[in-house]
């Protein structure tokens, strides 16, 4: 007698290992650029990682961008023509105003750019 019920059949893909994953270890080591490319296991990973730090080898310059590079780039203040002071930046892009005090105290510096 045959079994015709398919719930009881296991699929053949979970007997299977695990596909191992690839990976490309970059690092220097005593100034030399090194390269190392594998598969395994994420564990098999660390292991490699923590041999090389142990052997003195560096990981690469971190490529994560500074914030000079991700803004764009910013004008320089313009100086006030009174004061010779750098102008702040006004919530209009591209525009500056002089944030001083006139000399007689009686209200904000005019200058813009």
């Amino acid at each position: 007698m045959t079994n015709t019920n398919p719930n009881n059949v296991t699929p053949i893909e979970s007997k299977q290992p695990a596909p191992a994953c690839r990976f490309t270890i970059t690092a220097t080591l005593r100034g030399f650029p090194i390269m190392i490319e594998g598969e395994g296991r994420a564990g098999d990973l660390k292991i490699i990682v923590d041999r090389l730090l142990a052997a003195g080898a560096e990981p690469p310059a971190s490529q994560a961008a500074t914030p000079a590079q991700t803004e764009p780039a910013k004008k320089a203040a313009p100086l006030c023509s009174i004061h010779r002071t750098p102008m702040k930046a006004s919530r209009k892009p591209g525009s500056f105003f002089c944030p001083r005090q006139t000399e007689d105290g009686s209200g904000y510096c005019p200058e813009k750019a």
